[in-house]
């Protein structure tokens, strides 16, 4: 029997075998009928026979009954299921003694694939590959497989009516061509007003971006109702934290999915074209780079106009609220 996936084929095979069975008409006739060749119908007779193998067909005690008569329909199973297209045996496939293992040591650990990977063949010296440590454990549905791409506690995104409904950070990632020495810089904005907020550190945090996120609301001079990240390792659960005791909720951003920030992600593009460039070297201190940033805001916020506030600037956004 072809494998197949087509949905309707157990069906069809349901009414082949009635033409056959109920109405006794020749394999041929049958084949005629249904569009497939004789041998098909043969071979779904095998299977329709397995299947029904446990119901008695024939009354021993009254041979001579008529046909229709003869079989306890209610009983049997019409329905031809379609074989899987999985190969019954194969050379190098894993022991059962090795899947039950792996399956015990998962239910142990309770750890990912790699870890269960390494207990077997570190500990126990068991010759398996990750590979096949991870099908097993998809194929008993022990993980969850591909992340999400939102968070199911995630709130929903506001329609923006006003100053801090909706706040996005992000953060700008440098690394000095000649020193490899790393500097961040954190960015803010309000999508109701485009009130932006950016400044320097040397280390990446979620503590450090909380503070860059309490700094900008007094920046502003409006408190924040929502504040929206991505899925950064400066955005995880102690940032959350520090905002949720401050009364100021979080959502995250989809993953792989930039569009989603496309207001912070435009700030830090135009941040880094008119102020800060493409690098910063070792020559450039941190105050230096404070002191641009804290210039060129002043000029984003009060006199720079946006085409996405009808030639307005953040400022007049702000005192028209």
């Amino acid at each position: 029997m072809a494998y197949s996936t087509n949905p309707n084929l157990p069906k069809a095979r349901a009414l082949a075998m009635r033409l056959h069975v109920i109405e006794k008409l020749p394999l041929q006739t049958v084949a005629n009928r249904c569009g497939v060749h004789r041998s098909t119908i043969w071979r779904w007779k095998q299977k329709w026979d397995t299947l029904n193998a446990h119901v008695q067909l024939k009354n021993e005690n009254r041979p001579n009954r008529a046909a229709g008569k003869q079989f306890r329909q209610a009983a049997l199973k019409w329905l031809i299921p379609t074989d899987s297209s999985r190969p019954h045996t194969c050379p190098h496939a894993v022991a059962d003694e090795v899947v039950s293992r792996v399956l015990e040591i998962r239910a142990t650990l309770k750890r990912c694939a790699e870890v269960v990977w390494y207990h077997l063949a570190r500990i126990e010296c068991i010759r398996i590959s990750l590979s096949s440590v991870r099908r097993i454990l998809r194929r008993y549905h022990l993980v969850n497989g591909r992340k999400p791409r939102i968070r199911r506690d995630n709130p929903v995104r506001p329609a923006v009516t006003a100053p801090g409904e909706l706040v996005q950070t992000d953060t700008i990632h440098y690394i000095c061509p000649l020193t490899r020495r790393r500097r961040y810089v954190y960015t803010v904005i309000d999508l109701y007003t485009r009130m932006a907020y950016a400044e320097i550190r040397d280390r990446i945090g979620p503590g450090i971006a909380a503070r860059a996120i309490f700094q900008a609301g007094k920046q502003f001079g409006f408190a924040f109702a929502l504040v929206q990240a991505d899925n950064g390792p400066e955005f995880s659960r102690y940032f959350e934290d520090r905002l949720h005791a401050n009364g100021i909720r979080t959502r995250h951003s989809r993953l792989h999915r930039p569009n989603d920030n496309a207001h912070i992600e435009r700030f830090n593009r135009t941040i880094q074209e008119e102020c800060l460039g493409s690098t910063l070297t070792y020559r450039t201190t941190n105050k230096q780079i404070q002191a641009r940033l804290t210039a060129y805001l002043d000029f984003y916020n009060t006199k720079r106009v946006h085409l996405g506030l009808q030639l307005k600037t953040p400022i007049e956004m702000l005192q028209r609220s």
